[in-house]
């Protein structure tokens, strides 16, 4: 790989929650020529809190960062597939960093990740590096400044249809989520009111996108997403799934399929509206109180706009419960790098603990085993 100028290139985050399309973004700007985004792979936090101290990277700090990178991906079946799927050689890339030794930065090894990925497509001059990971977005504001530089997609999808396919998943047994109404749907209204306060203080750094836009107009809403980081529009990137086979040589094994089956095929509308014939009429009324005006803002209709008072006292257990493992997640972001990554794999108690109550222990086990 031709190595450009890291320092030189400005990074983009895609944020958006779970089942949003940001799988189906990240694939549209890796197909691009001018782009370079890494499949999911959530270090970026772990990293920072263990180096963001440190003032000049030699080359013991260089290689104790990319050992942290890789350590990480012993924790369980699933990170290895991630390390996997980046399909970075750990002596090649410490010999790349070594090029940065005493003149680079935390952001500088952080987008490094993400540069020397590996892609199936041709790459021309990079102009942006780019990053999804869905849980980054608990940490908006920790990443703007963290990445002063840096811009931001956020994608919204219809909490309804969001919520169909999270149950969808858990139904199979792959989904660590759990399948509550009043918890998708308040951790939907959370991240919209997380993303349009972002965009109000600063304007020029953030993009809300729906997903229903980005499905049904496809070329004018790229166009304008290219524009947002200035770079030429190129209409092949929805020529994607053209390398079906070459993916699922790459990428390809059973849990990734059941997550990602439409990113096999063309884009469609097929995923848009699923609630109207698969949620019951309570559960449509529980999902638009919960939502409240944060629907009316982005343009979803909701059937009901009456308070229900008993569908608030049922839904306040999940929504406390959101509450509080958000403000436990962000907390620990600020912990030492030791204590933090002890921190969040414990934090999963909140969930074992779910899914013991109601009988669903399968879906954490087969998630992390």
């Amino acid at each position: 790989m031709e190595s450009a100028n890291i320092k030189d290139i400005p990074i983009f985050f895609i944020f958006g929650r779970p089942r949003s399309g940001t799988t189906l973004l990240t694939t549209l700007f890796n197909a691009h020529p001018n782009v370079r985004i890494a499949p999911e792979f959530p270090i970026m936090m772990f990293l920072y809190q263990r180096f963001r101290r440190v003032k000049k990277w030699d080359e013991a700090t260089i290689r104790s960062f990319v050992d942290h990178a890789f350590y990480y991906t012993k924790s369980s079946k699933i990170d290895k597939r991630r390390v996997n799927n980046l399909r970075i050689d750990k002596d090649f890339i410490i010999n790349e960093l070594l090029k940065y030794k005493d003149v680079g930065t935390i952001q500088l090894f952080l987008k490094s990740i993400n540069y020397y990925a590996f892609s199936l497509y041709d790459k021309g001059e990079p102009q942006w590096i780019g990053d999804k990971n869905p849980v980054y977005s608990i940490f908006a504001h920790r990443f703007r400044k963290i990445f002063p530089e840096a811009k931001f997609i956020c994608i919204i999808r219809d909490y309804r249809d969001t919520f169909i396919s999270i149950k969808r998943l858990a139904d199979k047994e792959i989904a660590v989520e759990a399948p509550s109404v009043p918890l998708q749907v308040g951790r939907w209204r959370y991240f919209v009111q997380l993303f349009l306060d972002c965009k109000r203080r600063f304007p020029e750094k953030y993009y809300i996108l729906r997903y229903e836009d980005l499905v049904t107009n496809q070329e004018s809403t790229f166009k304008s997403l290219s524009d947002f980081l200035g770079i030429a529009y190129d209409p092949s990137v929805f020529e994607f799934y053209q390398k079906r086979d070459e993916t699922l040589k790459t990428y390809g094994n059973p849990t990734w399929e059941k997550f990602h089956e439409n990113l096999l095929k063309p884009i469609n509308t097929g995923r848009m509206n699923t609630w109207q014939d698969k949620l019951t009429a309570r559960q449509v009324r529980m999902a638009d109180q919960v939502a409240g005006r944060y629907a009316d803002r982005l343009g979803y209709e909701r059937q009901s706009k009456e308070f229900n008072i008993w569908l608030f006292l049922q839904s306040v257990p999940m929504l406390i419960y959101n509450y509080i493992l958000l403000t436990m997640m962000i907390l620990g972001s600020y912990l030492p790098f030791k204590v933090s990554q002890w921190f969040f794999y414990k934090i999963l108690f909140l969930l074992k603990t779910y899914l013991f109550l109601t009988g669903k222990k399968s879906y954490y086990r087969n998630r992390t085993d």
